[in-house]
């Protein structure tokens, strides 16, 4: 048995919040998580070794998490978990700006190969969102540490997000590549699915929405 269930830390509305206040381990759980995903696959695709794909994984979230402490909000169970949110907070001007350093760090972290790859999966991915999905809150990453899945720690890392969309009349959407993941997110009330073709990761994706409830 594990001991006491990690504490789930929101940590919204923080652009002054450091991204190296989040620990090495939510990181390295968080790469963990994602190691096997067709997308994180093929934006590490010179990573020889398993060990060197989760070094540099753990640097792209690193990126993700910077760009949404700016941008919407980030929900920690420190060291096994994390959610990452962009939830439109700013102007569009400052989460274009945001975007854009993320993108100019990512090119320099991956390799030419990877970045390109990153790019044309975001631009296919960006063409099959629906409209009137544009204004909704995105669940961009979630994460749980393998050893660590199972034990309803994904529930309560987007419990305190998924309410507040719900207060504000806020819709949230996510994609996935992972068809086992499909009935956890159902239960949670993303209700609406689209199955859809990625050319890149040559992948089936799910794109999941969920109205406020």
């Amino acid at each position: 048995m594990r001991g006491s269930a990690p504490r789930i830390t929101p940590r919204p509305r923080c652009p002054f919040w450091s991204v190296v206040l989040i620990s090495q381990a939510v990181c390295s759980a968080l790469a963990e998580a994602l190691a096997s995903d067709p997308f994180y696959q093929a934006v590490t695709p010179d990573a020889a070794t398993h060990a060197e794909r989760l070094q540099q994984l753990e640097s792209y979230a690193r990126l993700a998490i910077d760009e949404a402490l700016g941008t919407g909000e980030v929900c920690v169970a420190d060291p096994d978990g994390i959610a990452i949110w962009h939830t439109l907070r700013g102007s569009a001007e400052r989460r274009q700006a945001l975007a854009d350093t993320r993108s100019r760090a990512l090119q320099q972290l991956l390799s030419a190969q990877g970045y390109d790859n990153y790019v044309r999966i975001c631009e296919n991915m960006n063409r099959q969102l629906p409209a009137d999905l544009q204004d909704s809150w995105y669940l961009s990453i979630l994460g749980v540490r393998p050893g660590a899945q199972g034990q309803g720690l994904g529930r309560r890392l987007l419990a305190a997000t998924l309410a507040r969309a719900d207060r504000q009349g806020a819709g949230t959407y996510l994609e996935t590549f992972n068809p086992e993941s499909l009935p956890f997110y159902r239960k949670l009330g993303f209700s609406q699915e689209i199955c859809l073709d990625e050319a890149v990761t040559r992948s089936t994706y799910w794109l999941l929405s969920r109205p406020p409830g």
